[in-house]
């Protein structure tokens, strides 16, 4: 069982040094008196020696002793920024690298890098650590669809999803019309159309261009602009053209005039 250490005041030390100071008495006749070990009273000699300055100029030691704790507070306050600039720093480099692709970041890991362990590495990245040990399985059956696929956009590129599926299963393959859509869009093909599409946006250049009447100009009562449109609808009776002509101020037309054409001739 282990002896409980004995805890001495102050007073008592400072009582005892000051008896070994005045050499009235040896230092092993005042340890065995008060039964004490010789080496405590020396150590608790020399520790009232050195700091006996202390007792002569104690302005002098709260002086020091404020010097020392301001320049200890500037240190604290230089190492709080320090540290809070590293933890903003780090805060937004642990957003950016989290917003990458866990392949990107995982590309980023060093296994042989003794300074920083791969727990921590992976915690930093927003990692699993068993993902370093994922390998992934190729799909040969996916790989064998694809290929094909590819064979047939090369000898008929004007088939779209649904007829390179019809294909597929007569050459045998087992694959939905959805696995099939998908995986054109993933190889990026697209039907080749036949026919070139009509683009209305391009100008004859043979017709007249007039200039925009109403570029600049102040629009600020009713009954001083109007425009007109119309529009065709297709019906069992022939086509309807209601035209309407909207005031640009008030955007109220007065025109509901309905005609109805058999043939539409221009």
């Amino acid at each position: 069982m282990s002896r409980k250490r004995t805890v001495y005041s102050a007073e008592f030390k400072s009582k005892l040094v000051l008896e070994v100071l005045k050499n009235e008495k040896t230092l092993q006749e005042i340890a065995s008196a008060n039964n004490i070990t010789p080496k405590n009273l020396q150590n608790w000699k020399k520790i009232f020696l050195d700091n006996a300055e202390i007792a002569m100029e104690p302005s002098k030691a709260v002086k020091d002793y404020k010097e020392d704790l301001l320049a200890a507070q500037e240190q604290n306050e230089m190492l709080t920024k320090i540290v809070g600039k590293m933890t903003v720093e780090k805060e937004w480099l642990e957003k950016k690298l989290k917003s990458l692709d866990s392949s990107d970041r995982k590309q980023l890991i060093e296994p042989k890098l003794n300074t920083l362990p791969l727990t921590q590495q992976c915690a930093l990245l927003g990692l699993n650590r068993s993902n370093l040990y994922y390998k992934k399985r190729e799909n040969k059956k996916k790989e064998e669809i694809k290929t094909q696929i590819n064979h047939i956009f090369k000898d008929i590129p004007i088939y779209g999803a649904a007829k390179v599926h019809q294909q597929l299963l007569e050459d045998g393959f087992k694959v939905s019309l959805n696995t099939v859509a998908s995986y054109r869009q993933q190889m990026g093909l697209k039907a080749v159309l036949a026919v070139k599409q009509v683009n209305t946006t391009i100008p004859i250049k043979e017709h007249k261009k007039y200039t925009y009447k109403l570029r600049d100009l102040d629009i600020s009562h009713a009954n001083q602009v109007w425009s007109t449109d119309i529009t065709y609808i297709k019906t069992k009776e022939g086509m309807y053209n209601p035209p309407a002509n909207p005031d640009k101020k008030s955007k109220q037309s007065y025109s509901k005039l309905v005609t109805i054409c058999k043939k539409l001739e221009y």
